[in-house]
């Protein structure tokens, strides 16, 4: 009995935090593998329909970015020595919220492709995609790798396009940017 209470006072006391990271600005941040922040966004949730869906917007800033053309197309860059990344602006409609116990559609507004410094163009088959997950006091994700050739053309079926089965688990230790954060 002691542990169901302690377990009820736990849950009751962590809802507040994971409120909080759902609230207000927070800024979006890439991870370096040494554990850098790039400051390269800003996201805002704003609460409707009675606390169960989270409206956000996503803004990216310029400041680490250049302007590249790249393969007939313009794009933010960061232009890294070891790789360059580049920011994909989903092409389509989303929903523009999220839930609390879904916060995958923000996973859509923080695509990049990677790129060696010495290749010329892009190849849409070196998509980035971070999975969120929602912690106590941040929403973390974790790098995996997908064809950016899904989104060529618009989804077939209402949602998302990236399914379990188009997302690839990717050896981080290729990646200068392996994860993401947003405090």
């Amino acid at each position: 009995m002691i542990r169901f209470l302690l377990t009820i006072i736990i849950f009751t006391i962590s809802l507040p935090l994971f409120a909080d990271v759902l609230e207000g600005t927070k800024k979006v941040y890439l991870v370096s593998s040494g554990n850098e922040l790039t400051h390269f966004a800003n996201v805002t949730f704003t609460d409707i329909e009675d606390n169960e869906k989270v409206a956000y917007t996503v803004s990216i800033i310029d400041k680490p970015f250049e302007n590249q053309f790249l393969s007939m197309r313009p794009f933010q860059c960061m232009m890294g020595k070891k790789q360059v990344m580049c920011h994909v602006p989903y092409p389509y409609e989303k929903s523009g919220f999220i839930t609390r116990s879904d916060i995958a559609g923000l996973s859509y507004d923080i695509l990049f492709l990677h790129k060696n410094p010495a290749e010329y163009g892009i190849n849409l088959w070196n998509g980035i995609f971070y999975k969120l997950e929602l912690k106590e006091a941040s929403i973390e994700g974790t790098l995996y790798e997908v064809d950016m050739n899904t989104i060529a053309s618009p989804p077939e079926t209402e949602g998302l396009p990236f399914t379990e089965d188009l997302v690839f688990e990717a050896d981080l230790d290729n990646y200068v940017y392996p994860r993401i954060l947003i405090k």
